[in-house]
């Protein structure tokens, strides 16, 4: 069937985006194994939402958008301050955590900010200027296929955004896994890392706005 045929590269394109690896991919593991599954995918939903507001807007306004960004690096430098600071902040206060040689499993549980988790995603990827020419190119490669009709694009877009979903549980779960194998030294150790790598990433998408 040509049709479903159509909507079938959906599903890579999902798995493709899961992934990737960025400030988002260490953000939602850490969070899985830090504050719980629950938090993780809250955190996920931010990200999906995000992911929402770029496919939105790269499909309203494509041509104009790309010439944007691409005529004005300022964009990228905005986003690679956001992050910067992001980190910062985060290092700061991963820095001041007490370390313990206690297992995860033996923390008191605590009832997370779901609302705060899901803009935490939100705004982590939302300031990711490359998420939005990812859903660009899928517009220019794949719209003429489906003759740029909204609902086949629309359809196309869910399939790829409920494949990135589902791949994503399964990452938060088997992150989940090792939380009683881990202390809390080990976590900060980890937070550390998943803020220096974002760090990194604010620092180049300045560099590339600078440039």
């Amino acid at each position: 069937n040509k049709a479903m045929s159509d909507f079938f590269p959906a599903i890579p394109i999902g798995i493709l985006l899961s992934f990737t690896i960025g400030p988002v991919f260490f953000t939602i593991l850490e969070t899985s194994i830090s504050k719980g599954i629950k938090a993780a995918i809250f955190v996920d939903i931010g990200v999906a939402i995000s992911d929402v507001v770029f496919f939105t807007i790269a499909y309203l306004s494509t041509n104009s958008l790309l010439s944007s960004i691409k005529e004005n690096p300022s964009w990228y430098l905005l986003g690679g301050v956001l992050l910067f600071f992001y980190a910062g902040i985060s290092l700061i206060n991963t820095k001041q955590e007490k370390d313990t040689t206690t297992t995860l499993s033996s923390d008191k549980k605590e009832s997370p900010n779901l609302f705060s988790l899901a803009l935490k995603g939100f705004l982590l990827n939302i300031i990711n200027f490359s998420v939005l020419f990812f859903w660009v190119g899928v517009i220019i490669v794949f719209g003429p296929k489906f003759e740029m009709s909204e609902y086949k694009i629309i359809v196309f877009f869910s399939l790829i955004l409920s494949t990135y979903l589902l791949v994503d549980l399964c990452k938060i779960y088997l992150a989940r896994q090792l939380k009683s194998k881990l202390t809390k030294k080990v976590i900060k150790k980890i937070k550390l890392g998943v803020n220096f790598f974002i760090l990194i990433c604010g620092v180049f998408l300045i560099a590339r706005g600078v440039v």
